[in-house]
């Protein structure tokens, strides 16, 4: 009995989200899940409050539908896909790659950005780590349910690489500063983030391993992929997309 009352208890708290456009309209909220410890795309800012490229893009989705956005923050490994197909979030951003895997149980928006993964390294790269040179015998950090996990496994790790896997990808940060592993894997914006605020104390190291495009992500089905589309478009149209991009992303 208890756990038909908790499988009630999950089915009611679903229900108060929204997979179309009519049901969040209804609502007047669109529910965003998106992890927060990946800038420029999001993070918390000085105040505590997210904010991003990707929160900045949202917030426009939300406002062309005529609602408000509500951001939940949901660790990546939760966010992709779970938070979405059972409904805690009406959409996901947390520079998620669009794969023809994740296809398969999610609705992608179209791309809305082209990055790459690379390998980060203490600044000054003392320990002379290159790609595509021979990793063998390197660790190699990577975040947990990435797509720099699944390419580390296809190309590093045959190649002789030991993988270490991270929830946070913070903590992997202070691994590679501390020198207790050559290199993490992480976006190309991530790094370019990383030099601003915290000068000389990592770097890009190699060419990249990996090019990929980011989008926005909906239950399986769901008429709000079209939305954001919409929205996309409208924005690239009018600037809007590059002035974020200025704001964000682009190297002062």
């Amino acid at each position: 009995m208890k756990h038909s009352l908790m499988l009630v208890a999950l089915l009611v708290t679903s229900s108060a989200l929204a997979s179309t456009v009519a049901e969040v309209k209804k609502k007047g909220v669109l529910v965003l899940g998106t992890d927060p410890t990946f800038a420029p795309f999001e993070f918390k800012g000085a105040d505590g409050q997210i904010q991003g490229f990707d929160i900045d893009i949202a917030r426009a989705v939300a406002k062309d539908l005529g609602v408000k956005l509500e951001i939940r923050a949901v660790g990546f490994g939760a966010l992709m896909p779970q938070a979405v197909t059972s409904g805690r979030v009406d959409m996901a951003m947390s520079g998620i790659t669009i794969t023809a895997e994740r296809a398969k149980v999610v609705a992608f928006s179209g791309p809305y950005y082209r990055s790459a993964q690379v390998f980060i390294v203490r600044g000054g790269n003392p320990g002379k780590f290159a790609w595509p040179a021979d990793v063998k015998g390197r660790t190699i950090g990577v975040q947990a349910t990435t797509t720099g996990q699944f390419v580390a496994n296809d190309v590093l790790k045959p190649r002789g690489a030991a993988l270490k896997v991270y929830d946070d990808f913070s903590a992997g940060l202070a691994d590679v500063r501390a020198g207790r592993i050559a290199a993490l894997i992480g976006d190309a914006p991530t790094v370019a983030d990383l030099q601003k605020r915290l000068p000389g104390q990592f770097a890009k190291a190699g060419a990249d391993l990996a090019a990929e495009d980011y989008g926005m992500v909906f239950r399986k089905g769901s008429d709000l992929a079209a939305a954001a589309n919409r929205t996309l478009a409208r924005m690239k149209a009018s600037g809007e997309y590059q002035a974020l991009l200025n704001k964000w992303i682009v190297q002062k």
